[in-house]
This record gives structure tokens, C-alpha cells and sequence, in this order.
């Protein structure tokens, strides 16, 4: 989380103020300790009591803004809404049920979280498989601990994995405080050893320092977007499956989808392989080991013409209207220097995301970095936002992670200062002109 909150921020914006960084970790560590300290103590249910409020209230804004446009053309925010107020009933504390629904939903996230990172590891075998195994192993004792009745009593599920999350936000921030006080002027926020483990897919490729004056500039920055079902005709129906990994059609073979990013008219970022890769269902696991065995030669198309004209033109688009032209630019001619193509590792949907972060390093600041800080933790999309990256770092990128990731990120950049009276607003608005 704090390492997508500071990249947000950029490194422009935080480095000067590196010192009241430090100082909000260890503010961040002692509320973790205190929390820990106090978890039966009643002050703790009013943090809780407000945490439920304030997701309550961004789900009955989403639902309110995907209401006034439609549910059925708006099913995201819908969705999200949902998804929020069931959050907040977890978190509210209420006598009657014990806490237990939130413990048996927090066990089962981290449950869960501990099996995919571990499988994950196991399945791409890189170069963070001992560390993907041993996170995985972590959040499963986690779960343990919130199952069983010792030595975290159920009533204290939330107060604990508050505490837990503190503790580790906090420990990031004073991490990247003290690493922000030795970084090179002029460089990117994702120089930072920080930034490295959970950059492996770029496998060794250099950061560029900012160009003297980058900064946002007004565009389109187009991610495009063709899904693994989109590729295939009369593709098996498995649908978590086919959005976030492959889909497999009724003769076994494999589709991936593919991954883009286009800024016109001279710039178009698609890593393909050189020579297509036939691959049926048998062999699947084989090339999905992110291991340098199976690099191949790629190639980088040239443009959207030409790569909609040799395949088909993309499944979805989503638009950037704000990004960092010179430092994006600066990311291509460095990483276009290398070829290299692994399925796993140097993917298209690896290479569109590493140009995000370029491209999006610094967007969220507005010359008050605390403020800033504190605005986007508090946003809870910018929180979904972290979980659809939290994923894909410990998997791999995928179209349809990238996907999210942009469609989030195009929210959180480009309406997440918006306060709630302003997001009803702005629906009521829009509705206004479709029945004009």
C-alpha cells in the first residue's frame, strides 16, 4: 500500500519532506503497538465503529452514483459499493454475533492469500519463489491464529488485523523514509530497493532518472486490452479463470489475451514473441515457469494499425487523460533495449505495467505531500486499487489484471479528490444529458 501511495506521490514531492515521512511511521508503528496493546480496551471500538462508517458511507455513495446512471451499464461501482458496506458490517462492532461473519471472512482472506502466493511461487518458480512461499506460509498462520479462539479471541478479529496492518504500513514507511534520504536527485521513486523485489519482471533493467522538467501533461494514454476470451472463439466457460490467467477452448488450446499501450500518434508499447507460441493445455504449467529456460526472442509491434491488422482490434480500452510524457518515454528507450520475452516473467502485460508506473509516477501530488498522503489512504479505491496490485505481484501481470489496474487508476487519478456530494453530483450531471 505505501509503496503505491508513494509512488502516486512521486519522488519529487516526498523526498524534501523524507524526515516527517519517518516521523508518520513511527506514528503508524505506535498506533500498531497500542492496538495490539488494547485490543479488548473499549477505545479501540470507536476506531473500528469509525473505520465502518466511512466505508459505509463510499458504498452508499457508489450505489447511490451507479443508481442514478444504471445499474446494469454501471455494475462496477455497483459492485464495489456492495462490497464496501459489507466491509463496514464487518467491521462495526456489534454484540449479538461475536465476530464471528468477520472472522470467519478475515480468516478466509488470509487463508486464501497463503495458498495463492504459495502456488504461485511454485507454479512460476522465479526468482522470489522462497519469498512467495514464505509470505504464504505467513498469511496462513495468520489465519490460524484468527480461527482458533487463542490466543485472539474472535471478538478482537478486526482490532487485530488493524494492528497488523499498521505495524507493517508503518515499518514500509519508515523503510522507504530512510531509503527517500539517499536517493539520487532527479530519480524515480521506483529506484528505490523498496521498489526492487516487486519489480522482478523487469529483470534487471535500469531505472531512468527523470527528465529536468517532466511532469503531467493533457493526452490520451490509451491501455489497450485484448482478454484471453476475447482471442479464441468457443472458449470453456471458467470465468475467474479466463479473466485473470488464460481461457481454453474446446480443443485445448491456450489464450492469454494481450496487453498495450498506446500514446499517439509515435508511441505504441507492445512486447510480443518474435516466433508465436503454440501451446495446448499439457504443457501450460511448463511455460509458465518464469525462469530465463524460457526466454524467447520477442519482437515490439510498431503500431495499433499494424498489430489490429495482423490479429484484431482490441477487447477494451481504457483512457488516461493526465500522464508523465517525458518520463514514459524515458522508461522505452531504456527497456526497449532488450527483446527478451518470457510468458511469465517480460510479458506484454509486465512491460504495460512497468510504463504505467512511469507514466503515472507523481500524478496524485498537489504540492502538499502529507495532505496528499493522508488523502489517498483514506480513499478506500485506492485500497482496491492495492489489492489488484498486491496480486499480480505476487502472481504475474495479466491482461486482466491490467485491466483493473487501469480502469482503477484512471479513478483514483482522475476522480479521486472528489468528495462525496461531488460524486452524486457529477452523476446527477451526466444522467442529465442522456435524457436531454
Amino acid at each position: 500500500m505505501i509503496r503505491l501511495i508513494l509512488l502516486l506521490l512521486g519522488a519529487r514531492a516526498v523526498q524534501r519532506r523524507w524526515d516527517i515521512l519517518a516521523s508518520l511511521g513511527l506514528v503508524w508503528l505506535g498506533f500498531g503497538i497500542w492496538l495490539l496493546a488494547n485490543l479488548q480496551n473499549r477505545k479501540v471500538v470507536y476506531v473500528e465503529d469509525m473505520l465502518a462508517m466511512l466505508l459505509g458511507l463510499e458504498g452508499l455513495v457508489l450505489l447511490a452514483a451507479a443508481g442514478i446512471l444504471g445499474f446494469r451499464r454501471n455494475w462496477g461501482d455497483l459492485l464495489r459499493g456492495l462490497c464496501f458496506l459489507g466491509g463496514a458490517f464487518l467491521v462495526f462492532n456489534v454484540n449479538w454475533d461475536h465476530n464471528i461473519g468477520a472472522t470467519i471472512v478475515f480468516g478466509s482472506v488470509f487463508l486464501a492469500d497463503g495458498i495463492l502466493r504459495i502456488l504461485s511461487a511454485l507454479i512460476l518458480r522465479g526468482s522470489r519463489l522462497k519469498v512467495g512461499i514464505a509470505t504464504g506460509l505467513v498469511s496462513i498462520l495468520f489465519a490460524v491464529l484468527i480461527f482458533m479462539r487463542w490466543p485472539v479471541p474472535h471478538q478482537v478479529t478486526v482490532p487485530f488485523c488493524l494492528a497488523l496492518l499498521f505495524l507493517w504500513s508503518g515499518h514500509n514507511i519508515l523503510r522507504a523514509a530512510i531509503q527517500l534520504r539517499r536517493l539520487p536527485k532527479g530519480a524515480s521513486i521506483t529506484g528505490l530497493p523498496l521498489y526492487a523485489a516487486f519489480n522482478w519482471q523487469a529483470r534487471g533493467v535500469a531505472v531512468p532518472l527523470l527528465p529536468p522538467g517532466s511532469g503531467p501533461v493533457e493526452g490520451e494514454l490509451n491501455v489497450r486490452i485484448w482478454t484471453a476470451t476475447g482471442a479464441i472463439d468457443d472458449a470453456v466457460n471458467y470465468p475467474v479463470i479466463n479473466r485473470y490467467v488464460a481461457a481454453v477452448d474446446r480443443k485445448g488450446a491456450v489464450s492469454t489475451g494481450h496487453a498495450a499501450l498506446e500514446l499517439p500518434p509515435d508511441l505504441y508499447i507492445s512486447h510480443y514473441p518474435a516466433v508465436e507460441i503454440d501451446h495446448d493445455a499439457g504443457e501450460a504449467l511448463r511455460i509458465l515457469h518464469s525462469g530465463r529456460k524460457n526466454d524467447v526472442p520477442g519482437r515490439f509491434q510498431p503500431s495499433l494499425a499494424v498489430e489490429a491488422g495482423e490479429w484484431c482490434m482490441p477487447t477494451r480500452t481504457v483512457t488516461l487523460r493526465r500522464y508523465n510524457d517525458a518520463a514514459l518515454r524515458a522508461f522505452w528507450a531504456e527497456y526497449s533495449r532488450d527483446n527478451t520475452y518470457n510468458l511469465a516473467a517480460r510479458n506484454c502485460s509486465t512491460t504495460v505495467a512497468l510504463a504505467l508506473d512511469a507514466a503515472t509516477e507523481g500524478l496524485a501530488s498537489t504540492g502538499r505531500p502529507l495532505r496528499d498522503f493522508l488523502r489517498l489512504i483514506l480513499n478506500p479505491e485506492v485500497w482496491v486499487l492495492r489489492l489488484v496490485r498486491g496480486r499480480a505481484e505476487g502472481m504475474t501481470w495479466t491482461p486482466g489484471l491490467v485491466l483493473d489496474y487501469s480502469s482503477l487508476l484512471q479513478q483514483v487519478l482522475e476522480h479521486g479528490h472528489r468528495r462525496w456530494r461531488d460524486r452524486l453530483t457529477s452523476a446527477l450531471h451526466e444522467r442529465g444529458k442522456e435524457t436531454m
